[in-house]
C-alpha cells in the first residue's frame, strides 16, 4: 500500500465515521440527515467527477448501479435512523457497523459472479469479527 493510498483510507474513514456524529449534533431526525448527507455527497461527487463521465455506461451497468445505488440508500436510511436515536449508544453501533463491513467483504467477494472463496485466514478474521461485534454490542 503506497503512502497515498494509505493515507486516502484514513481520510475516508474519519469521514465516514465523523458524519454520524456530526450529523447526530444538528438533533433532526434520521429522514432529515440522510436526506442532506447524501443530497450534499451526490452534488459533491458530481462536482469532483464530472471530467470522468464519458464515455456513457451500458444499459446493463445502469440496472447494476440502479440497484446497488437503491440498497446504499437503504442502509443510509437505516444508519442515519439509527444514529438520530438519542437511545442507540451511537459509538458503538458506528464500530460494530465498522467492523461487519470489514468482515462482510470476504464473504461478499465469495458470493459475486466468479468470487473467490475466503482464504483460511479471512475466515480467521471473520470469526475474530464475530467475537468483536458480540463484545462491542453488549453493555
Amino acid at each position: 500500500m503506497t503512502a497515498q493510498t494509505l493515507l486516502s483510507s484514513i481520510f475516508v474513514a474519519i469521514a465516514f465515521a465523523a458524519w454520524p456524529l456530526i450529523g447526530r449534533q444538528a438533533l433532526v431526525s434520521g429522514a432529515w440527515m440522510a436526506t442532506v448527507v447524501m443530497i450534499g455527497s451526490a452534488m459533491s461527487v458530481t462536482l469532483l467527477s464530472s471530467t470522468h463521465l464519458a464515455p456513457w455506461p451500458a444499459p446493463r451497468a445502469w440496472w447494476i448501479l440502479g440497484a446497488a445505488a437503491v440498497v446504499n440508500g437503504l442502509a443510509v436510511f437505516v444508519y442515519s435512523a439509527t444514529v438520530a436515536n438519542p437511545a442507540v449508544p451511537t459509538g458503538p453501533f458506528i464500530v460494530v457497523v465498522s467492523v461487519l463491513q470489514v468482515a462482510a467483504v470476504p464473504f461478499l467477494a465469495w458470493v459475486m459472479p466468479a468470487g473467490q472463496a475466503p482464504s483460511l485466514r479471512q475466515a480467521a478474521g471473520f470469526a475474530f469479527a464475530a467475537v468483536a461485534v458480540y463484545l462491542l454490542a453488549k453493555n
